[in-house]
């Protein structure tokens, strides 16, 4: 992935995350405003008025919307005309359609995110005009799903012409704010630059009054409540923690006895599996003869075989039948003699019966 394309894929998805931030402050906020009291959401939301200022052809016109009337500036002694800014929230001028030129562009859709300065750099491209020659105001119209298009409406007005406006009406003590299209709502609104000398920001800060205030109610009712609730989360995670430790010692403790019942369980099953060898032990010793040795003796899975010599190997299965430890008592080998000794070779195989079982 290059830098481009991974630039534009990180500015879709501020973009989006943008969206939906102010989504969900404008529901948030409007369920914290209900909260105020009427009359203080009155105070502090009361409706803006903005004053307009139309330039006609030989003076200027103002007018404080909306349903203000309409005065000719000359008209205005300067007490009028400071009633008239304090009541307005904002300044805007209005100028004619012949001083301005509203054009109609075709661009990427790419270009949406950084559409501003799309528009500054390539402003020559398409106008008569380059980007330090221009105030101007953009505003794109819808698009339709995965349009490689983007139709953007473009209002620009000439710095040298309206500069000179501006600077008649400064000496006024006007400082518009914005420029806008006589008669034509539909067209973009273009940003003015604001003086930064002191008496302009102190207006600025008077009409940003009840917005700062706003902003410090919304604070307050946010942190409030939050703080009180982290504090009684931490009382009560405090007052959970020995009851929690009790708990982790009681669940180790029933872990542990459960470990041992198993232990002994399997201890257990382990001696039921197993015939007892002493048992079998006692009971062959008593069966058998003296004249019977055994050499070797195997139990394994509740079945024993025995090997040994005889004098008289073929008494022996009878002698272990007439034993209850006994079952299928049989030679596992054919007998055969040992000339050393001169006794009989044996290998007797038999399954443990009932009475072998623990």
């Amino acid at each position: 992935m290059d830098g481009d394309s991974m630039t534009h894929r990180l500015g879709r998805y501020g973009r989006q995350l943008t969206q939906e931030l102010a989504r969900f402050w404008g529901w948030w906020s409007g369920q914290l405003l209900a909260l105020l009291p009427a009359s203080l959401r009155r105070r502090l939301f009361r409706a803006g008025q903005q004053l307009c200022i139309y330039a006609d052809k030989a003076q200027y016109r103002l007018e404080l919307q909306p349903d203000g009337p309409s005065h000719a500036l000359t008209d205005l002694a300067p007490a009028e005309r400071q009633q008239l800014l304090q009541k307005a929230i904002r300044i805007r001028l209005c100028l004619p359609a012949s001083e301005l030129l509203l054009t109609q562009l075709t661009l990427p859709a790419a270009t949406a995110g950084n559409l501003e300065n799309v528009l500054r750099f390539e402003m020559d491209r398409h106008t008569p005009f380059t980007a330090d020659q221009v105030y101007f105001g953009f505003k794109s119209g819808p698009r339709e799903k995965n349009s490689p298009q983007l139709q953007v409406t473009l209002l620009l007005a000439p710095k040298e012409r309206v500069d000179a406006r501006l600077a008649e009406l400064a000496a006024l003590g006007l400082v518009p704010a914005t420029l806008c299209a006589t008669g034509n709502p539909d067209a973009p609104t273009i940003p003015l630059p604001l003086p930064r000398n002191g008496a302009g920001q102190r207006t600025g800060r008077l009409k940003n009054l009840n917005g700062i205030l706003v902003l410090v109610m919304l604070f307050l009712l946010i942190a409030v409540p939050l703080y009180h609730r982290q504090s009684r989360i931490e009382a009560l995670t405090a007052e959970l923690e020995i009851p929690r430790q009790r708990a982790e010692q009681a669940a180790a403790l029933k872990r542990e006895l459960a470990a041992l019942r198993d232990s002994r369980a399997f201890l257990s099953q382990k001696r039921a599996e197993r015939a007892p060898t002493l048992p079998l032990l006692d009971e062959l010793t008593r069966q058998l003869p003296d004249h019977t040795w055994l050499s070797r003796l195997q139990l394994e899975n509740g079945t024993v075989q025995i090997r040994g010599e005889s004098a008289n190997a073929s008494e022996l299965i009878s002698l272990l039948e007439n034993s209850a430890l006994f079952s299928d008592v049989r030679f596992s080998s054919p007998i055969t003699n040992n000339p050393a000794t001169s006794k009989d070779r044996f290998m007797i195989t038999a399954r443990l019966g009932e009475g072998g079982a623990p």
